[in-house]
C-alpha cells in the first residue's frame, strides 16, 4: 500500500517543518498529485488526518489538486493530455500512444508528481 508510505512521508515532512518554524498550529496542507501516481487521493486524505491525530496537525484541512497527465510526443511532436475514452481505472497501467500519431515515442512531463505545496500555520 504506497499511499500509507506517501501519507507517512508527507505527515513526517509537515510536521519537521512546522517544528523547525516554531508552529503552534497547523491550519491547512495543500498538496498536488498527479493521476499517474495511481494513488487514491480519498485513501491518502484518510491517512495523513488519521497520522495527525495528537499533533499540532490535528485538525488541519487537507487540500489536494490533481495533476492531469500531460505527454511529449518524440515522433510527432505533440504536446497534451494523455487518451482516455472511457474511465478505466487501469488506464493508466496500458502504455499510453499519442492521440495525434498514435506513437508509442512518448515522454511524461507531468503526471507523476507528488507535491507539498503549501503549509498554512499559526505562529
Amino acid at each position: 500500500m504506497h499511499e500509507f508510505s506517501i501519507s507517512s512521508e508527507i505527515v513526517r515532512t509537515v510536521l519537521d517543518t512546522v517544528e523547525k518554524n516554531n508552529g503552534k498550529k497547523v491550519l491547512s496542507i495543500q498538496l498536488e498529485i498527479g493521476e499517474l501516481t495511481l494513488f487514491n487521493i480519498e485513501q491518502v486524505t484518510f491517512l495523513i488526518h488519521e497520522l495527525f491525530k495528537g499533533s499540532v496537525a490535528e485538525d488541519a484541512e487537507v487540500k489536494i489538486k490533481t495533476i492531469k497527465a500531460r505527454i511529449h510526443c518524440k515522433a510527432c511532436g505533440y504536446k497534451g493530455g494523455i487518451r482516455s475514452e472511457r474511465e478505466d481505472p487501469f488506464k493508466h497501467f496500458a502504455l499510453q500512444t499519442c492521440p495525434q500519431c498514435n506513437s508509442f515515442q512518448n515522454k511524461v512531463e507531468k503526471g507523476r508528481e507528488c507535491i507539498l505545496k503549501r503549509i498554512q500555520v499559526v505562529r
